[in-house]
């Protein structure tokens, strides 16, 4: 199979086990198959670094072009102490977890993810290939591709392009907020997860914001015990100071949700 290489596995991986919590369908397997691409990668120099680089040229952006280009240029060049035929002995470690084709990406964000993977993967070959093997037509489109990206203010394309491992925030959110608490997700879970992930910047920020009015006036209506008053206070308290934060925001809309599901 042609193109197999990290960033394209990690997010077949990571999908899978993004669309196994969505049905609740083999959480369990799908948890092993990213410890186990964990495991091979970590055991691979070349996988390394690898995921480094398509990690940090992923979620790079510097606008100004020379600075750009030079960026990509001493990533590239960091596989030069390898052969073609070393880093695709590497890769061929991956394929277990892809089996014989790449699944089709619909998702545009995925889509575009798996269209700057193959981008950087052709300027790697490209530049190690001999010199009259190297094919300088698709070596240029494809660095045109991937300086295109590094070039785009990120934003919400951040929020999609994590430089963790294994898509780190999925697992982070469905395993720390959706895991015994929540043996079966009701379908505002679910559809509150899949917000999380596909949103950008701007729409979680609304999404807070909404939540947080929401949860102040049902606060504010509850006529309670004097016992009571003072919690309802400070949780009101709380809320009203809850600011954006990148750090924090997904575990403050699930906090938000769950108070919302709590009190209605």
């Amino acid at each position: 199979m042609k193109n197999v290489n990290i960033g394209i596995v990690n997010l077949v991986v990571s999908n899978k086990l993004r669309d196994s919590y969505f049905k609740n369908e083999m959480v369990t397997e799908s948890k092993e198959e990213i410890n186990e691409l964990l495991n091979v990668v970590k055991t691979s120099p070349v996988l390394q670094l690898e995921f480094k680089v398509f990690n940090n040229i992923g979620g790079k952006c510097i606008e100004n072009e020379l600075l750009a280009k030079d960026y990509i240029d001493e990533h590239i060049k960091l596989f030069e102490i390898y052969t073609i035929e070393e880093i695709d002995a590497e890769r061929a470690k991956l394929k277990q977890f892809i089996g014989e084709s790449i699944p089709l990406f619909y998702d545009k964000a995925d889509s575009d993810r798996f269209n700057l993977y193959q981008a950087i993967d052709t300027v790697i070959n490209e530049t190690l290939e001999t010199h009259n093997n190297k094919d300088i037509d698709e070596m240029h489109e494809a660095f045109v591709k991937v300086l295109e990206h590094v070039q785009t203010p990120k934003k919400a394309l951040l929020e999609n392009v994590e430089a963790t491992p294994i898509n780190e925030e999925v697992i982070e959110i469905a395993v720390k907020k959706f895991n015994e608490k929540y043996a079966v997700l009701e379908e505002d879970d679910k559809k509150l997860l899949q917000t999380l992930i596909k949103s950008s910047v701007d729409e979680k920020q609304e999404l807070l914001e909404t939540l947080k009015t929401e949860s102040l006036a049902i606060l504010e209506g509850v006529n309670e015990e004097n016992s009571t008053q003072l919690s309802i206070a400070k949780a009101i308290q709380k809320i009203k100071e809850m600011v954006y934060n990148q750090e924090t925001v997904n575990d403050d809309i699930i906090g938000l949700h769950d108070l919302k599901k709590g009190l209605l």
